[in-house]
């Protein structure tokens, strides 16, 4: 009998991981970002964001939150009806990220709700490591410790491909000159991507300016991007498909972000961050693949990746 049979998913990259061990019978309840695979968006949402998102821009969006954190206003309403209904045993979340997936005020308000506290499992992967950790925890908390290992395995083993074919090229001098890379994850303000971003470079063979693997993104101005000179620039704003990532870039008018070495040599990249670089969740091996082909386009030619997953302005 499993150990869990009504699961609640209060973070996307979870329901991803729990629809590839085959579980997705289990889960009873999820948030608003959870829609991959589609099946997942026909689960019951048991919480949703207070505000639209979808309607305002990134400065929109950077102004209200802050705004709202400081009067401590909620930023996810709770389907307390919904909930109740569910009866969970089992809740999975985070507490990395306030904005990105329910966080500890609403895991407490959800025990308040119920009358009772479920079992409750954290995941807080900051760095490629941790994300494939996430898996294996999952996996063992659902007795499902051989489908996590064959999952992390298979993930693995894309990634050493990257590798064998970076380490191949330099043997042939294919490749010669390292580019320097910045990923940014928003754009109004600038914020340079952390987490497991740095990660994903370091494979792929770039010069990394995004710092530290596991740190936080954090702000950066124009000036300090142009000081840096980045030779391309990736686009990748939390949450946002290319679509959305265009339009906000578009509305960029900065002197600095223009005499940008990338700018100039028409070295800048979107990529569908909601879907391979914004969520812990497997597919961030996608966008390892996905940064091949965009840091070397030529090495990496015969490597497969979704269409339309990125786009060069």
């Amino acid at each position: 009998m499993a150990k869990f049979s009504r699961i609640l998913s209060f973070l996307p990259s979870a329901t991803e991981i729990i629809f590839e061990l085959g579980l997705e019978g289990l889960l009873k309840g999820v948030t608003h970002g959870c829609t991959h695979p589609k099946q997942a968006m026909k689960i019951p949402k048991i919480i949703k964001p207070t505000i639209s998102f979808d309607e305002l821009a990134s400065s929109q969006i950077d102004k209200k939150v802050r705004e709202m954190s400081i009067r401590d206003e909620p930023l996810f309403k709770i389907d307390i009806d919904k909930i109740r209904e569910i009866k969970p045993d089992l809740i999975i979340s985070q507490n990395m990220c306030s904005v990105c997936a329910p966080f500890d005020k609403e895991i407490q308000a959800t025990f308040k709700i119920l009358g009772y506290q479920p079992h409750n499992l954290v995941l807080n992967p900051k760095n490629l490591f941790e994300i494939f950790q996430s898996v294996l925890v999952l996996g063992k908390e659902l007795d499902r410790t051989e489908e996590a290992s064959k999952i992390t395995h298979q993930l693995k083993g894309r990634i050493n491909t990257i590798k064998s074919i970076l380490q191949e090229s330099k043997n042939k001098h294919l490749v010669v000159n390292q580019p320097k890379v910045m990923c940014l994850d928003w754009l109004d303000p600038f914020y340079i991507a952390g987490h497991w971003i740095p990660d994903m470079l370091d494979i792929v063979g770039a010069k990394g300016l995004n710092g530290q693997s596991g740190l936080d993104s954090h702000l950066i101005n124009t000036l300090k991007i142009s000081e840096l000179n980045p030779d391309k620039v990736v686009i990748m704003p939390c949450g946002y498909d290319i679509t959305r990532s265009q339009k906000e870039y578009h509305q960029i008018k900065d002197s600095n972000w223009d005499s940008l070495r990338a700018n100039k040599k028409k070295e800048i990249y979107i990529v569908n961050s909601n879907a391979y670089f914004s969520k812990p969740s497997p597919r961030i091996v996608t966008g390892i693949e996905i940064l091949s082909k965009i840091v070397y386009p030529e090495a990496f030619e015969h490597i497969k990746i979704p269409k339309s997953s990125f786009s060069h302005i």
